[in-house]
């Protein structure tokens, strides 16, 4: 670690990383807050024959597809001048959405957006860990899933707001001044350093075959669910022949996107696996309580928004302590400490709102919510302490991309197997009592899902206890 990024100073270490901080609020704040203009649209765009809901999905493709080129790029060209880059660009795409005359701008702005979005997610992690003494990483790491909650939680409120004050196009207009003060404190704040691959190219070639297949990926994992069909088996071959160009590229080129060695670590791949499923339970409440809450228990829909609330306000207030913890047990203890809470709480979701309604409900949520930021935090620290300093910036985009997947598939899996236990019983019965079982069913198997990560977390456990003892055996 170069000496000029260590720090003990506590003011210094705020100073430095309020800009990263800021970028993932903001980040999460435009998956969100996006999501309330949509009813808006089709009024001030007519005939334009695009689904509105690609507004949101633009920017969720533009993040998924470049978050591992660009954390790559942060680690050639320098993880301050990526975020930058990004920063501009988030605000560039705000500005195009604003001043957007028709829905197709507004989609291709939004997809610019992205763009920006997947540096600010990706080069914060690899800040902290840069930055930050090893004794003091978790810390941080909690405190930036923290921002990730807040800006997730704050956008449907702060944007609905906003459009019943003004109008969908002030959403946009807002985000603009909150990434100039972003930027301005990157500038401020974060060294210019000399990175380690001045003598690198950047792999074009396979940054380009790579965000193809990953684009392509994901848009097949979210129409799988709805069965197979002729696009189905179009983007399959699609993903499928882009990822083995992107392997070939890789093998033969000098300075890969993802060095093929990094896949070998048997840590990082159990991590991503963990990640990936824990991503997948965590979206299944988002896209699953709000029927749950609507349907089953006959909520309005301004007490729907305040039950689904509580999750992401306990997640902003437990993040720092769940750094805390995983500095104070190491992180690879905490991680099975997380699974093993998120089992008991996905269990707790299965049969507390079937028993006592909303309030069942709420307190589940608040178990799980907690449970989830312990985890991230120590999966996290674990698997960015492991990553050497030429290749921190892919390892967190690797990261966020086992995350972004796990959503992309919970939204979509986990809704549809909710729907399908909905459907067993048929037309008979209450409908609100057919929800609440579906919705018992749909998180018993989540929480055998979550059994599977806790397994994995033992795994890993014991792969790193066995390295000591390898090394002493070689001595």
């Amino acid at each position: 670690m170069s000496a000029s990024y260590i720090s003990t100073d506590r003011d210094k270490t705020l100073a430095f990383l309020s800009g990263p901080c800021l970028s993932i609020v903001l980040a999460s704040l435009g998956t969100s807050i996006a999501a309330v203009t949509l009813p808006e649209l089709p009024g001030s765009f007519r005939d334009h024959g695009f689904n509105p809901a690609l507004v949101v999905s633009a920017y969720i493709l533009a993040t998924t597809a470049l978050i591992v080129p660009v954390g790559r790029a942060g680690d050639f060209f320098g993880k301050r001048v990526v975020l930058v880059v990004c920063l501009c660009l988030y605000t560039l795409g705000a500005l195009l959405a604003f001043q957007a005359p028709t829905l197709p701008t507004l989609i291709t702005s939004r997809f610019v957006q992205g763009m920006g979005a997947a540096g600010m997610m990706a080069m914060p992690l690899a800040l902290v860990r840069d930055f930050v003494p090893s004794g003091q990483v978790g810390r941080w790491m909690g405190a930036m899933g923290t921002m990730s909650a807040i800006g997730t939680a704050s956008g449907p409120a702060l944007g609905g707001a906003v459009v019943a004050a003004f109008s969908w196009r002030a959403v946009y207009l807002l985000q603009i001044p909150l990434a100039l003060v972003a930027l301005a404190l990157c500038l401020l704040f974060i060294q210019n350093l000399r990175h380690t691959n001045e003598h690198k190219e950047f792999d074009l070639p396979g940054a380009s075959v790579l965000a193809i297949s990953l684009a392509a990926l994901t848009f097949l994992v979210s129409d799988l669910v709805d069965g197979f069909d002729l696009a189905i088996a179009i983007l399959a071959v699609a993903a499928g022949g882009a990822f083995l160009a992107f392997l070939w590229i890789e093998k033969r080129s000098r300075s890969p996107i993802i060095p093929l060695g990094l896949l070998r670590s048997a840590h990082l791949r159990i991590s991503l696996a963990m990640n990936a499923i824990v991503s997948l339970v965590m979206m299944g409440i988002l896209v699953v309580g709000p029927f749950f809450l609507l349907d089953g228990l006959e909520l309005t829909t301004t007490q729907m928004g305040l039950a689904m609330s509580v999750g992401p306000i306990a997640s902003a207030l437990s993040g720092i302590p769940a750094g805390r913890l995983t500095e104070g047990i190491g992180a690879d203890r905490a991680v099975l400490v997380g699974a093993s809470a998120i089992v008991f709480a996905t269990a707790l979701m299965a049969g507390l709102p079937y028993i006592l309604g909303l309030a069942g409900f709420v307190l589940a949520f608040v178990m799980l919510s907690p449970s989830y930021q312990i985890f991230l935090a120590a999966l996290n620290t674990s698997v960015m302490t492991q990553a050497s300093e030429q290749d921190r910036g892919v390892t967190s985009g690797i990261l966020n991309l086992s995350r972004n997947f796990g959503f992309i598939l919970g939204a979509g899996a986990v809704s549809d197997l909710f729907w399908s236990l909905a459907r067993v019983g048929g037309n008979a019965g209450d409908t609100s009592v057919q929800i609440s079982a579906a919705m018992a069913g749909t998180f018993a198997i989540c929480s055998i899902l979550s059994l599977g990560v806790v397994a994995l977390a033992v795994l890993l456990h014991r792969h790193q206890n066995s390295i000591p003892r390898i090394e002493n055996g070689h001595s």
